[in-house]
């Protein structure tokens, strides 16, 4: 006594056929030869399903470059194919997911990593066939991010942006006073997830405490008022506006200038001031406890400032003297200077407190060495340069283009002798104005025209 069994063996066109019979309460197998000819006779009448693609290239894991191109074999009952591409052989988060008529598809856009791909058939009735076996890739390149991942887009005119330091959001400023909001962008899903109402708007550098816990910037409401502002990362709101006195009756006037410097302690901040109420520049010191002005020192339009890395140094550059400034910010009081270009605008130190990176108002980047306070060298992006920013290993500069659609990358591995690597083109931009980079630099996040550029390996 038994009875015959049909199954199809899972992505193979093939049915295995098996008797079943009793034997002592036991079941045991066999199969015949003539037992093909049931085969026959069970795909005549059931069919035989939507077969499977087999996968053609790129196979066994090798290495390609962008823009990736897989391709599969075709299936005779297939009118589209499902496309798949992750990270694991899951497939639960598909970094790649579409349907294609064609048994080609090109990726523009991967990071350097590897990667597994699958295909299925899809018939003229919708219904998917099984998905073949997957296969892997390696996608090479180079080591920075460079291609256009996604834009998100924010409303007004973005200016200055940063991320937090567990690299889960990254906070946008803007000018104007139709968009009086910071935006808030989650990093892994780049989509707005807040966006914070402020009294001041500003152009100005904006930048995250070391803690996380807050976000700074410089704002100015129809040039009435003005001071840093502090907004919570938890709570999502404006906390304060830390600003001096000026005028009867008094308001916060100032500092209204482009640069902060935060200690990382987040007991201090410096912030430059490009004017006063007697139209001189100067930088003020912040107690963050107490939100008061401390110090301040009186220098000609000062546009930006930074501290070294071990916080025993404050820069500043002066657009109005052309001059570059150490500062001693404990006695805030100058220590040395130096001429330089026409227009300086932004500072950016290395890691190690050895060079100092100094873009300007259409002129070249001048390199300083912090240590003689000599200009070392300069070079000329060809661009109206404004932020710059190094990748997280300080083997690349990235420089925003103000005036055009431009990033210049530069081999800055060398800081003594700067070579361009290239420059990266996206026609829709508009302008650059600055970017940031994630913690281990597979991602660069650029603030343009009306959007974020998103970048990736």
């Amino acid at each position: 006594m038994g009875f015959w069994k049909f199954r199809r063996k899972s992505n193979q066109n093939c049915v295995v056929i098996e008797f079943c019979s009793y034997q002592g309460g036991s079941v045991s197998k066999m199969f015949k030869p003539y037992l093909i000819l049931l085969a026959v006779m069970f795909f005549i009448f059931c069919g035989d399903g939507t077969g499977v693609p087999k996968l053609l290239d790129p196979t066994g894991g090798e290495e390609v470059s962008l823009p990736v191109t897989l391709t599969w074999s075709s299936v005779e009952e297939a009118v589209e194919y499902a496309v798949e591409v992750d990270t694991t052989t899951d497939f639960t988060a598909p970094v790649v997911s579409v349907e294609t008529a064609d048994t080609i598809y090109r990726i523009a856009s991967l990071d350097t990593i590897k990667y597994y791909w699958r295909v299925c058939a899809i018939n003229e009735d919708g219904e998917k066939g099984d998905f073949s076996d997957p296969d892997s890739f390696v996608v090479s390149g180079v080591s920075y991010p460079r291609n256009l991942i996604t834009k998100i887009q924010v409303l007004g005119s973005p200016q200055s942006i940063d991320i937090t330091p567990d690299g889960a959001e990254i906070w946008v400023n803007h000018w104007g006073q139709t968009d009086t909001f910071v935006y808030v962008i989650s990093t892994t899903t780049n989509q707005v997830t807040h966006q914070i109402p402020v009294t001041n708007v500003g152009d100005n550098e904006l930048r995250i405490s070391d803690d996380g816990n807050y976000a700074y910037y410089c704002g100015v409401w129809n040039m009435d008022s003005a001071g840093v502002l502090e907004l919570s990362t938890s709570s999502y709101t404006q906390i304060r506006m830390l600003g001096y006195l000026e005028g009867t009756p008094p308001v916060k006037y100032g500092p209204r200038g482009y640069g902060i410097a935060l200690t990382r302690a987040n007991d201090y901040i410096y912030a430059a001031n490009t004017s006063d109420p007697d139209d001189h520049g100067c930088i003020t010191k912040f107690d963050v406890s107490s939100g008061t002005m401390i110090d301040s020192i009186h220098l000609p339009w000062i546009y930006d400032v930074d501290l070294n890395h071990a916080e025993t140094k404050l820069y500043a550059v002066s657009q109005d003297q052309n001059l570059f400034y150490e500062i001693d910010p404990a006695a805030m009081t100058i220590t040395r200077q130096l001429t330089v270009g026409n227009g300086p605008e932004i500072i950016l130190i290395t890691s190690d407190d050895k060079y100092a990176f100094i873009s300007h108002l259409n002129d070249s980047v001048y390199i300083v060495d912090l240590s003689s306070f000599t200009k070392v060298t300069q070079f000329d992006p060809g661009i109206g340069e404004f932020g710059m920013a190094f990748t997280p290993d300080e083997h690349y500069l990235f420089l925003c283009d103000n005036g055009s659609n431009f990033i210049s990358v530069f081999d800055v591995s060398n800081p003594t002798n700067p070579t361009m690597v290239e420059k990266l083109s996206f026609p829709d931009a508009g302008s650059f104005t600055e970017l940031v980079f994630n913690a281990d630099g597979s991602r660069a996040y650029a603030v343009a025209s009306g959007y974020i550029y998103v970048l990736g390996k």
